[in-house]
């Protein structure tokens, strides 16, 4: 492998493990959301999302693997700060538009940063880059999904 071969693989990896790490905090955020609602709609949307992420960090990992990478995982610090939030801010009387909303607003700097990533990268192979948009289509279907809980 040549040097140029070798700094493509390297920011294809870069990429890869940056948008396993986003992916992963959306959907460990929503199962630690999951861990403090009750039965009901909303519970069911936070599932289908959970699953929808769950779903892309398996894509990732697949194609970290076949580079001979494997995921980097989220920081201890910034999970235990969101896992601390969510606990401050669900309490068992939490109108579930309060917790959607919640959900929105992280879920809105998830696009952001993924957006980011995606322009910061804009050089790398299209399938790649395609796994960064199909993260985004699942942040944008989770916050479209969280609107109709909004006006409850």
């Amino acid at each position: 492998m040549n040097k140029e071969q070798q700094t493509i693989l390297a920011r294809e990896v870069e990429f890869l493990k940056q948008l396993h790490q986003a992916a992963q905090m959306g959907r460990d955020t929503l199962e630690h959301v999951n861990n403090n609602i009750g039965a009901g709609e909303l519970r069911e949307a936070v599932e289908k999302d959970i699953f929808d992420y769950s779903n892309v960090c398996a894509q990732v990992t697949r194609k970290l693997e076949a580079r001979d990478a494997e995921p980097k995982p989220v920081g201890k610090i910034p999970q235990m700060m969101a896992e601390f939030m969510i606990d401050i801010k669900i309490g068992e009387d939490t109108a579930d538009s309060e917790i959607a909303k919640m959900i929105i607003d992280g879920t809105t700097k998830g696009v952001t940063e993924c957006t980011s990533k995606l322009s910061d990268f804009s050089d790398i192979d299209d399938d790649l880059k395609n796994i960064g948009y199909k993260l985004l289509w699942v942040q944008q279907k989770n916050i479209d999904e969280m609107r109709r809980f909004l006006h409850n």
